[in-house]
């Protein structure tokens, strides 16, 4: 549960920011080099995301954020798609925590 409070969280500052950051600043007016790294910021993101997991803990590597990050990994590289990619390794974790 506190990881899909921490997701809709995440999700709803994103998005503000999101907004924000449009609405005051189009992107036609950015400069060149801001524009050509804005593709890569999602998935660094969500690198970042599962690294934190994996290392992050007190007891080690959880062996179901493990599982989560190698689907995550492997959907997004496969499908291309960021979303796509978190919703399968927070459903794998989920499942594994859930067994």
């Amino acid at each position: 549960m506190t990881a899909l409070i921490a997701c809709a969280g995440a999700a709803a500052v994103t998005w503000l920011l999101r907004v924000l950051f449009i609405t005051v600043v189009p992107a036609g007016h950015l400069p060149g080099p801001v524009r050509r790294a804005l593709p890569h910021v999602g998935p660094a993101v969500l690198a970042a995301v599962i690294a934190a997991a994996l290392v992050g803990g007190p007891g080690g590597v959880d062996p179901a954020f493990l599982a989560g990050a190698v689907v995550t990994a492997a959907v997004a590289w496969r499908r291309g798609s960021v979303v796509l990619a978190t919703a399968c390794g927070l459903g794998t974790v989920a499942l594994l925590h859930l067994l």
